[in-house]
């Protein structure tokens, strides 16, 4: 990770960066399932891996690089995020056995495959837009889902004092094709005003379990420590993971 980014256009650019990177790993090991180098249980676990990096790499990206100033409730999105997309996963992983059960070509998952590093995206502009959002570009919502190619930007709004009310988010269109939804979020969120005090995130508690249940980790795992950089002296607790 470079020194913290402040413009968002670098912030964009390295966020691609690390996506197209992601891209490449997961071709690279579907391939490997492809041509029976693996099985696909090691697949799904490789694949699940590469998720884990792919949006926690995002949710720091979007911070900037700087992960002083991600919260603890910030990091904790990464559990419904990947709840979500192992789910989507899983059913990845049963139409390569479908097909391979009937003797099919599996060509077709390499490319399916890099849908998967492009959603981990989204996670980026979870990040980057300081107020909870019901969808950003990439997550699936859309038509065009993980192949979306818009972006967001935002103001904020402030009252008479100064103190910050809501943020202003401009849904935007780069240039490209663009589906029938990206085109109307283009024309409703211009802006759109989100009140601060709507931006509540899920309980900690409830976010905790999510994210130990999608990855079938124990409260004190090494990947848990290893992900936030718990010492090894120091309890894995949602009241510690995070300083």
């Amino acid at each position: 990770m470079p020194d913290p980014l402040t413009d968002p256009v670098d912030i964009r650019r390295y966020s691609n960066a690390l996506r197209r990177q992601a891209e490449g790993r997961m071709a690279a090991v579907t391939q490997q399932l492809v041509d029976g180098q693996i099985d696909l249980p090691k697949w799904v676990d490789e694949m699940k891996a590469e998720l884990r990096r792919g949006n926690y790499e995002q949710l720091v990206t979007g911070k900037g690089g700087d992960r002083s100033q991600i919260d603890r409730k910030e990091y904790l999105q990464l559990g419904p995020e990947l709840k979500r997309q192992y789910a989507y996963l899983n059913r990845f992983a049963a139409d390569i056995e479908a097909r391979a059960a009937d003797g099919k070509s599996l060509d077709f998952a390499v490319e399916r495959a890099k849908l998967y590093a492009r959603s981990t995206q989204a996670m980026m502009w979870r990040a980057a837009i300081p107020v909870k959002l019901p969808q950003v570009p990439r997550d699936g919502q859309t038509r065009c889902r993980t192949n979306c190619r818009c972006r967001l930007d935002y103001k904020y709004e402030r009252d008479s004092d100064g103190a910050i009310t809501a943020v202003l988010v401009w849904w935007k269109l780069n240039p490209a094709e663009h589906c029938e939804d990206c085109l109307a979020l283009a024309r409703e969120w211009n802006p759109k005003r989100f009140p601060i005090d709507l931006a509540e995130a899920a309980p900690i508690e409830q976010a905790v379990q999510l994210l130990v249940l999608a990855e079938g980790w124990d409260a004190d795992a090494p990947t848990l420590r290893a992900m936030w950089g718990i010492p090894e002296s120091q309890p894995a607790t949602c009241n510690t993971c995070y300083k």
